[in-house]
């Protein structure tokens, strides 16, 4: 029997009724979630494989959300992240901590001979005052207090209260964004790279000397590239003071947005780095970038009131949200057509007046959800990940209305592999009407298939353990 939702579906009413879902987390290349609630509490469910959800064991799948904790007392928590094989979480301490896998360092303890790990242990961040003494805040000398987390397939990357970045984990495409892969022969048709196994500020940003120069056209015909074939970039005079707002992980890139700073007469810019597959990176070429990028085509007097606020990154895709709600798509997300080689504006909504409020972009999905209660999503998803419901389509080229979230107002949506997770907002009557139509589904509806998982496991039919799993993956 499939357990596939094909439409969108409260997960679990009963189950969340201590209070609301204020934060939610999947990503493109994970098959595992987390949701945090209004009272700090984090619940994680999906797959287990590396220990992900730090529930010390790991297992082939934890099909109902179960409460997850770091070892201390009192900590609520601000923000998550998943990875594909681990997750962080970020409490309102402002300390990060990881669980799962940790081939490239992606869970940033400090510690790269470990393979990876079944609970949550605190990161290292370096220039961070652990335990009270570092509770003060950012302000505190010498102090770092994190605040946001986004994790790819085997990256992860942090911001702090200051807006500073920070990485862990692969650096094979340039991800970590320190400015090189660091490549190194291992043997023969074997390739390794300096990978960073704990949390280092990342003060770098750069931009193309075409880009600062004022210069268009073709990069490989109009003297932009250097001997070895990369983009001929300079540092950022302003670097060290760059203050993010938003970070979002790919699969193996990363696109973060400034944010806005009083005073400061500059449009918020956006910058991205790591794989340049189909273009993802938005600089209008395939190539990796190693250092975070000025991305030059949301600069320009288009955007001097109508600024880019946040963006998502899906695997091989980069969505950008503005200040009025439009979209702009870059990359390729779709099995078939072309890819998109430049930020282009979602039409679609644009031209009809749409607000777009939360973006989500997956594996092989994109969402978008409008301040009047619309979403619309396209892609590809064989397991209802688009959410268009019974007999209708699993595929579309085009932005397509999910009729199941009709009068929906959607503030948090995030895209996961085979997956997608919405929070409804729930305030007010008009509210609670839109939701009645929404379908539901309570552990009881589930209990004869979590048996099933159960006894499998018992049976040792559980999937092989991820430590070899992840032997041999990503690394050439």
């Amino acid at each position: 029997q499939s357990h596939e939702l094909l439409s969108p579906t409260l997960l679990f009413p009963s189950h969340f009724a201590k209070s609301k879902i204020a934060f939610v987390a999947t990503s493109p290349t994970s098959c595992h979630s987390v949701a945090i609630d209004s009272a700090g509490r984090a619940y994680g469910w999906g797959r287990n494989e590396t220990g992900q959800l730090g529930l010390g064991y790991a297992s082939a799948v934890v099909p109902i959300p179960t409460l997850l904790t770091v070892g201390e007392e009192g900590i609520r928590f601000v923000g998550a992240a998943c990875g594909k094989y681990h997750t962080l979480l970020v409490g309102s301490n402002g300390m990060a901590y990881a669980s799962g896998g940790n081939l490239c360092g992606q869970l940033g303890i400090n510690n790269a001979g470990v393979r990876g790990i079944d609970r949550f242990r605190k990161c290292a961040v370096v220039g961070q005052i652990s335990g009270e003494e570092g509770e003060g805040g950012e302000d505190s000398v010498g102090n770092v207090k994190i605040v946001q987390a986004s994790a790819g397939e085997n990256i992860s990357a942090l911001l702090s209260s200051a807006g500073h970045l920070y990485t862990s984990g692969s650096s094979e495409f340039g991800q970590v964004g320190n400015g090189e892969t660091g490549e190194y022969i291992i043997a023969a048709g074997k390739l390794g790279f300096s990978n960073c196994a704990k949390f280092i500020r990342r003060s770098v940003f750069v931009q193309s000397e075409s880009d600062r120069d004022g210069k268009t056209g073709n990069m490989l015909t109009s003297g932009g590239m250097d001997s070895s074939g990369r983009v001929k970039c300079v540092n950022l005079e302003d670097s060290s003071s760059i203050c993010l707002a938003n970070v979002s992980c790919g699969k193996n890139h990363i696109v973060a947005v400034e944010a806005p700073t009083v005073g400061r007469s500059h449009v918020p810019r956006v910058f991205s780095w790591g794989s340049g597959d189909y273009g993802c990176l938005g600089h209008s070429i395939q190539a990796d970038e190693y250092t975070p990028r000025l991305v030059g085509a949301f600069r320009g007097p288009i955007f001097a009131n109508n600024h880019p606020v946040s963006a998502v990154a899906g695997s091989n895709c980069t969505v950008v949200k503005t200040r009025n709600g439009h979209v702009y798509y870059v990359g390729k997300h779709k099995s078939a057509g072309e890819a998109t080689m430049r930020p282009t504006i979602v039409d679609a909504l644009a031209n009809n007046g749409h607000v777009v409020a939360a973006v989500g972009a997956g594996a092989q999905s994109v969402f978008c959800s409008t301040t009047n209660g619309v979403t619309v999503s396209w892609g590809h998803g064989e397991h209802g990940q688009l959410g268009y419901g019974k007999d209708e389509n699993k595929s579309s080229s085009k932005p397509k209305f999910v009729n199941g979230l009709d009068s929906c107002l959607v503030t948090e949506v995030s895209c996961g592999m085979g997956h997608t997770i919405f929070v409804l907002r729930n305030d007010d009557e008009e509210d609670k009407k839109a939701m009645k139509k929404v379908g539901k589904v309570e552990e009881g509806d589930v209990a004869e298939w979590v048996e099933g998982i159960k006894g499998k496991e018992a049976g040792g039919e559980e999937d092989e353990p991820a430590k070899k799993k992840q032997k041999g993956k990503g690394k050439k």
